[in-house]
Parts: structure tokens; C-alpha cells; sequence
């Protein structure tokens, strides 16, 4: 009506199926004329509701979002800055640290990218397999196969896998079986009934392996990140047909389907 003054108010109507629904009253003031009859006697009220729940569960799930963001982000800068501090001291140039430091950052996005295109809430173990190994896998060769069942992984647990199959990788491309045109990788995976997921990394028809006299930064890296973030444990063998590595980690809760 014209020249009439809207106001809007929330209310809070009675649960429906143990949710609440949240209306806003719309009222509009009419002239006392056109609200009583010439006795004096009131004619009626209008009142109008409109639901503004599916609104307001926009305005929570923003708020949480928006939480989510800034802690993702300074968990992602805190670990960016300690990658790149433990990687200064094991570097032998300056060129070599630029070049290590931008591969492990590129395995870090593309980790980051699987977790997006699951709101960072779980991701599928094949499918960040497939992300973070795709710039050393051969469909022509086939040399790293992947065999498991369809596994959901945490958002903690996929973030940190991520990179620990970079190192692999990184290391089977540099001395490995990734190294020649005959080697490849055997990647395979399973979950027993209380929750433990079971990794095997196995590397084939590479060049001979011997035992290094100490761990390089990508194997403290692999040992560090599953025993100390994830509570796991990790066997790695140098056998002379090439690197072995057994990855433990308990999942809770574990999905496989």
C-alpha cells in the first residue's frame, strides 16, 4: 500500500521435526478506517509470515566457513613456513632449494585441490593418489599401479598422505624405478576391522638399490610426518630390487566401500 511503512521482526516458531523454523512477521499499519466497522467494533488483522530459515542456515553456514578459511590458512602458512626451514639446511644451493621447494609447494596444491572438491571434509584415497602422482605416472607404460578398494580419508590424514607420496615419488623419479623405462610402482592399500589402513609401496624393475648411510630430507620427511602427525608407523626397506615402503595409520572412523 502506498506510504506504508514496512517493518520486519523475526520470530521463532514452534519445532518441526526437531528443527526450528525461523519466520519474519511482516506488518503493515492501515488506517483505523479500514480496520473497524462504523460500530467501533475491530473487522480484522493482517499479519503475514515468510520462512527465513533456509536464510538464516545460510547466515551459520557462512559464519562457519568463513572460521574454517582463516584456520585452513594459517595451518597452511605454518606448514609452508616449516617446510621451507627444514629444506634450507639440507640444500646444497640456493637453485636447488628454489627447485625442491616449488615441486613439493606444486604437491602441496594439488593435495589441496582433491580436498577442495570435497569442502575439505574427506577425500578419496585413488583420487589424490591420482592427483599428486600424475606428473610421474605413464598411461603408456604403466608404470605406477594402483590397486584398492574405495577409501574416505580425513582431511588431515589426506593432507599429510599427499605429501608423504610426493617424497616417494620425487625420490623413485631421482634413484628409482621412476628413473628408468622398465621400473614401476606397485601401490596398494586396505583397512582391517579395527580401522588401521595399510599402505604398500613397492618399486620394481628399477636400478640396483643399495642402503643409504643416512635418510635424506624426503625419507626423514616420510618417517617424521606418518609416525609424528598421524600416529602411524612406516617400514622403509632399501632391497637391492628396489624400495619398499609399509605405511600403518589408524583411522577413525575408517569408510570403505
Amino acid at each position: 500500500m502506498a506510504g506504508t511503512e514496512m517493518s520486519l521482526s523475526p520470530v521463532e516458531c514452534c519445532p518441526i521435526s526437531s528443527t526450528a523454523r525461523r519466520f519474519a512477521r511482516i506488518s503493515a499499519p492501515l488506517p483505523s478506517s479500514a480496520m473497524k466497522m462504523p460500530t467501533g467494533k475491530v473487522r480484522g488483522a493482517i499479519a503475514t509470515l515468510v520462512d527465513i530459515s533456509s536464510h538464516k542456515e545460510a547466515e551459520r553456514s557462512q559464519e562457519r566457513l568463513l572460521h574454517e578459511l582463516q584456520h585452513r590458512v594459517k595451518n597452511i602458512l605454518a606448514t609452508v613456513t616449516a617446510l621451507a626451514s627444514r629444506m634450507v639446511g639440507t640444500s646444497s644451493s640456493m637453485g636447488d632449494f628454489f627447485s625442491s621447494f616449488q615441486q613439493r609447494l606444486q604437491a602441496m596444491g594439488r593435495t589441496h585441490e582433491v580436498l577442495s572438491s570435497y569442502n575439505w571434509r574427506d577425500a578419496d584415497l585413488e583420487q589424490l593418489l591420482r592427483a599428486v602422482l600424475t606428473p610421474y605416472s605413464s598411461k603408456l607404460r604403466q608404470n605406477i599401479v594402483v590397486d584398492g578398494k574405495s577409501l574416505q580419508l580425513g582431511a588431515s590424514v589426506a593432507a599429510t598422505l599427499g605429501m608423504v607420496f610426493f617424497e616417494l615419488a620425487s625420490n623413485a623419479a631421482k634413484y628409482g624405478a621412476l628413473s628408468t623405462e622398465d621400473g614401476r610402482v606397485e601401490l596398494s592399500w586396505s583397512t582391517d576391522k579395527s580401522g588401521v589402513l595399510s599402505i604398500r609401496w613397492k618399486e620394481i624393475g628399477g636400478p640396483a638399490v643399495d642402503q643409504p648411510s643416512r635418510l635424506n630430507f624426503g625419507t626423514s620427511f616420510i618417517k617424521q610426518s606418518l609416525e609424528y602427525e598421524l600416529g602411524g608407523k612406516v617400514d622403509l626397506r632399501f632391497e637391492p630390487s628396489g624400495l619398499e615402503c609399509d605405511i600403518q595409520i589408524p583411522l577413525v572412523p575408517a569408510t570403505e566401500g
